[in-house]
């Protein structure tokens, strides 16, 4: 819990945030909601279920977004480095909420 904290207030270095917790922690709970969305529309489950489940992983995106932003604010990080992580991060959860 309290790595998660300090993710959210931007307490890790940007490598660990942006690697482990933005593409790959973002990737996998993706990954896995969209193959649990797509199961549930093979068992014939409700529609409005499965689109619930869908949309479910947007507010983690957003998480993953805010806490990569703010670790990119860290005074070590330069400002190209800094805007970069910040574009690529926000692509990033455009197309994992979109997918």
């Amino acid at each position: 819990m309290a790595t998660i904290r300090q993710f959210w207030r931007g307490g890790l270095p940007l490598g660990e945030a942006f690697w482990l917790w933005g593409i790959l922690g973002g990737g996998v709970v993706n990954l896995f909601g969209t193959l649990a969305a797509l199961l549930l529309l093979t068992q014939e489950v409700s529609p409005w279920l499965v689109a619930l489940l869908i949309a479910a992983h947007i507010p983690f995106n957003l998480f993953l977004l805010m806490g990569v932003w703010r670790s990119s604010a860290r005074p070590e990080v330069g400002a190209e480095r800094r805007q970069l992580a910040r574009l690529c991060m926000s692509v990033w959860v455009i197309a994992l909420s979109i997918v």
